[in-house]
This record gives C-alpha cells, structure tokens and sequence, in this order.
C-alpha cells in the first residue's frame, strides 16, 4: 500500500486534481447527481486560449468503446463556472447531457472542465457541444472503438509511402473508413507539459493522401497496417495515435519515477548506428532534424506522451531500440524498458480514473536485421534480449499482457533508407497484429514463433526440444552456438524433427566444457525469412534466445531471466 500512497502523492505534486464533481442528465430528463473522484493531470493550452478542447480531442476521432468510458476535456479561464455538454448519437438523434464545473488548474488564472462519458459501444457515431459562459465548442463525426497509441522512434515513424507496395496500400485504405489516424507534431520539453504543443496530423479517415504523406511525416505504417489488420478481423472501428521520433532513445519517452526505478540513468549523447547516421547524413537540413530527436531524459514523455495519459485508450505498440543499442543506454535496457512499459500504464490507468486498464495491453517489434556484417553479436542482439526482460518470450511474468513481433529475418541490406530501415513493414505489422489478437483480445492464435522448454546434453548431440505446442520447420542449419568454457562456438544442425534440433556438440574440445546455447546471436542472423527455426503453422521465426546450464546437471534452464 505504502507504494501506491508514494504514487499517489507524486500525482499530487504534479498537479493532480483529485475530486471533479460530474452531474449527468440521461435522456429521458432523470437528473443523476454522480461524484467522481479523479487523478486527472490538468492540460495547459496554448497561449491566449480561454475555452478550448485539449488538442487531441477533435472531429472525426474515435473514443474508447465500453465497457471502458472515454473522458472528454479542456480548459477555461472561467474557475468555478459551470459547463454543460450535449452528446448525441448519429442517426437516431439521441441526446445525453453531462454537466461539469471548471477547476482550478496549476497555471494561475486557468483551469480544466472534464465529463465521463457514458459507456458506449463500438460503431456508435456522435456529435458533442460543449456550452459554457466563455463560447461554445463542438466534434462532429465521432465514432466509438478501440484506441491504440503507437510510439517509438524511426521504424515507427517510418511512413506508408516508403514501405514496399506502399501503392497498394494507398489505394486499399479508402476501403476503411472507420479506422481513424492522428499524428503527433514533433516538441520536446524540459518539463511536464499538459497539453500538446502541437498535432501535425488531425483526427482522420485514412485515404491516399491522409497515408500516404510524405517521408517521415504520417503516416506510420506499422501502426497503419497493425490497426488495419485488428480492424479486418475485430470489425470494430480503431483509433490509431502516432506519436514517433527518429534517433531517439528509451529514456526519453520515460517519465522522471520510471527512470528513478532503474537508477536514473544519466543523459547521454545518443549513440547511433552507423548506417542511421550515414543515412541521416545524406538528407537536407529540413528533414535531419525529423531524425535525430533529443536524447535527454524524459523530454518526449514530457511533450509528445504526458499530454495524452486523461484520454481513455485499450493499448500501445512500440518499435524502438536501435538507439539504446550500445554503452550504458544497452546495458540498462532490461530495466529502462520494463520500466517505462509499468509506468505509463500506472500513469494512463490513474489519468483516466481507472477507465484505462492498469495492464493495459503493450505490443513491442522486436529489433530487426541491421547490416550484414556476420560477425556483430553485440548491440541488437543485447536489445532483442533486453526487450523481453532476459526471457526470450512474452507475456512473462515481468512484462504481463505484452506481445511481440519478430523482425530480425526481415533484413532489407539495399533499403534506399539505409539498412536500419527495412521496408517491408508488412510483416511486421501482420505479426504484430497477430501476437496482439491473442493476447490483447483473447482470440485463439499461434502467435510466437518456436521457443524452447529444454535442452539436453546426450552422447548424439544437444537436442533442444521446442516442446508440442509448435510443428518445427527448419530452413537452414545454421545460427545455433554453444558455450564451449568461455568462449562461444558457432555449430550447427545435425537432426531435426516437429519438435526439437539436434546440435553438433563437438564443437566444444574435451577440456571445455558445454555451459550454455544461443540461437540467432547476430545483428543480422540471417537472409529474408531464411533463419534457421520457423513454425508451420503461421510461418513465425523462433525468436532468439540464450541459455545456461543448470549446475551439476545436463539440462539448461529456459525459464529466465537469462543474464548476459
């Protein structure tokens, strides 16, 4: 309890405000007089603004489907006046009245007004006026569904129009009109702001322009066709918020409490690849700037994620990593990452009153294929790990309700965006979708691709054994090493099966001994969906893994963590 007390006076701190008093007149005139108690940040708007939306609530946006309730706010100069709202369904013409007070906020002279909506279905389509003594502000065309925050740095910023068919898929998305996009203008900030600075790309149905805009500005593709692919198989309209930079590490999109729980780490220069910075390089000033974001601790969180935690949402994907994959940024990442995942779920779940769930589910791509350089088995290999919490696998018992999507077989070498930005993000977006219906949504899928349950020193070979719950194909024999005393021997297949590989052991000399296996340990393990291990059902790569030996046994240990 002692913990949540902490968090909770942290709140406070940072300008909570605890009790909103909320009345609601239902339709048929019944005056319901409810009092909510809320931990909402209070939102700063713009300069000479005196009645406004926060900015990301706007025409044509979708909100948080029951049985979640979606909140609506903004700001007044007018403390302790009363402000009315007017909900009403399309077409049926149904009203719902909501009534509010506005409160004080932490800038003098301003406050905030919020309403909780009304638990709402997936494709209900309403209008809102808000009323007050300053004006009157009004959304059209706003829809219910399932809201997904998408994050991270240049793979998720990565855009529809650099992707391979990314004409196909400019041309399919008017096909979907109930999926609705937003993009978050690029700021950054010492300090928590309450509002963004910013939207660089409204509320909108996606069409070829709405897409399909330029390099690196909207649209995400991976967010677009992992929303894409959960709308064709939920049916439910999304709401997909990109809020992406390039070059930027973990621990800029992490809050000062989360980056306390690992040590505060020190902001460092950002160590970037060399082909991101060779890339980078060959670009005009007006675009540099979109790919080398700030690197100081907390200033994304602080700009581009802190202003977002009141609105009610179901999820988040992410794909970053190549940033932090090197120094004391990599070494940290077990911690940092984790971290940053419990904390914006603590922060979105308090924000919202509890209507975001505290485990909200967070979906990660796991880092892809860099150069091809055979020999570099430090950096991506290190973050891949790191991204699971030293598992190899998710949900863990560290990263609960958390997929992933395995991208190291997907290396594009001659990427005209340099290597470190593959362009076919289909799969990837498949995958993840695919990870994400299982375990954001309960549908029954194999979604990971083979992960073993042991392995077993025997006078034929080392037999890793995948269990039954994956049909193995094996499409070549490499990528496996053995720890041979202290050194890491590369080996190979020598059997195989549906459910387990046998290793060539002789690898390790007599006066060795075999201490550990590691599979896929390379920047770029492998050619296009070429890795050793896959399974044949959803043809999904076994992901990467190291292991050790139990002492004065023959087995090694796969249940984690595994540190390196």
């Amino acid at each position: 309890m002692g913990r949540f007390k902490l968090f909770y006076l942290l709140s406070f701190i940072i300008c909570y405000t605890n009790v909103i008093g909320i009345n609601v007149y239902r339709s048929n005139a019944d005056f319901n007089n409810d009092v909510y108690r809320k931990h909402l940040r209070s939102q700063t708007p713009k300069a000479g603004a005196t009645f406004a939306f926060a900015k990301h609530f706007q025409n044509h946006m979708v909100l948080q489907q029951a049985p979640q309730r979606a909140h609506i706010y903004g700001f007044s100069a007018d403390i302790g006046q009363k402000v009315i709202m007017q909900l009403t369904t399309v077409p049926s013409t149904k009203p719902y009245y909501y009534t509010s007070t506005v409160q004080p906020g932490p800038v003098a002279g301003l406050g905030f007004w919020i309403f909780l909506l009304d638990p709402f279905p997936a494709n209900t389509t309403v209008s809102i006026n808000v009323q007050a003594e300053a004006g009157s502000l009004s959304l059209s065309n706003v829809i219910f569904g399932d809201v997904w925050i998408c994050s991270g740095q240049s793979n998720m910023q990565f855009t529809v129009i650099q992707i391979d068919n990314a004409e196909e898929e400019m041309a399919d998305a008017q096909n979907y009109p109930n999926i609705r996009l937003m993009t978050v203008n690029m700021n950054y900030s010492a300090t928590e702001l309450y509002d963004l600075i910013a939207v660089e790309e409204s509320w909108t149905a996606p069409n070829r322009n709405t897409i399909g805009g330029t390099a690196w500005t909207y649209f995400s593709a991976v967010c677009w066709l992992f929303g894409k692919a959960i709308h064709k198989a939920r049916g439910t309209p999304i709401g997909l918020v990109a809020t992406d930079w390039g070059g930027t590490p973990v621990e800029a999109w992490s809050s000062p409490q989360a980056l306390a729980s690992c040590g505060n780490p020190k902001s460092t220069p950002v160590e970037l690849p060399e082909s991101y910075r060779k890339y980078v390089e060959s670009l005009p000033e007006k675009v540099k700037y979109r790919m080398t974001g700030p690197g100081d601790n907390s200033q994304l969180w602080n700009a581009m994620i802190r202003p977002l935690i009141g609105m009610t949402i179901y999820g988040a994907i992410w794909y970053q990593g190549e940033a932090d994959a090197s120094g004391s940024r990599m070494n940290k990442y077990n911690c940092t990452f984790p971290a940053m995942i419990k904390d914006w779920r603590l922060n979105f779940n308090s924000a919202s009153n509890g209507e975001t769930k505290i485990d909200f589910p967070f979906g990660f791509v796991q880092l892809s294929a860099n150069t091809p350089d055979p020999s570099i088995s430090v950096g991506f290999p290190d973050i891949r790990w790191h991204q699971t919490a030293d598992r190899g696998y998710v949900p863990n018992s560290v990263l609960p309700n958390v997929f992933m999507a395995v991208a190291m077989d997907l290396p594009d070498f001659t990427s005209s965006y340099g290597a470190i930005h593959p362009r076919d993000k289909k799969d990837v977006g498949t995958r993840l979708a695919l990870s994400g219906l299982a375990v954001a949504y309960g549908q029954s899928e194999l979604y990971q691709g083979p992960f073993p349950v042991q392995a077993i020193v025997t006078p034929s070979g080392l037999i890793v054994d995948y269990g039954d719950t994956w049909s193995l194909e094996v499409r070549n024999w490499d990528g496996f090493e053995l720890l041979c005393g202290s050194r890491w021997a590369e080996t190979g297949i020598i059997a195989n099966n549906q459910t387990s590989v046998t290793l060539f052991s002789g690898v390790c000399s007599s006066g060795e001994t075999l201490s550990g296996v590691r599979y896929a340990w390379r920047e770029s393990p492998c050619a296009f969906m070429k890795c050793a291990v896959y399974e044949s059902i959803n043809d999904l790569p076994a992901p990467p893994f190291v292991a050790l030996k139990n002492e004065y046994e023959e087995t090694f240990n796969f249940d984690g963590p595994t540190y390196i």
